[in-house]
């Protein structure tokens, strides 16, 4: 009975400690609207990704083209 008990108060103070913990700084909730929302949401963030990796490898094929002109350097 009191193992029981035990395990019972245990679980539930494991279930409720996210919820006591998001209550303090530094935890915030991300309230979704709907999931039409969420969907406009997760649209946008695969297009600026997008864009970003786009961005980024032009300025990689810009480096190597600088990289290339440059004299090579000999270390004695």
């Amino acid at each position: 009975m009191v193992k029981t008990s035990l395990v019972f108060i245990l679980l539930t103070c494991a279930l409720f400690s996210g919820q006591l913990m998001a209550g303090h700084k530094g935890h915030e909730y991300l309230w979704v609207q709907n999931a039409d929302h969420q969907l406009r949401h997760a649209a946008d963030s695969d297009e600026l990704r997008s864009v970003a990796e786009e961005s980024a490898e032009g300025l990689r094929e810009h480096h190597h083209w600088q990289k290339s002109r440059k004299p090579d350097t000999h270390f004695r």
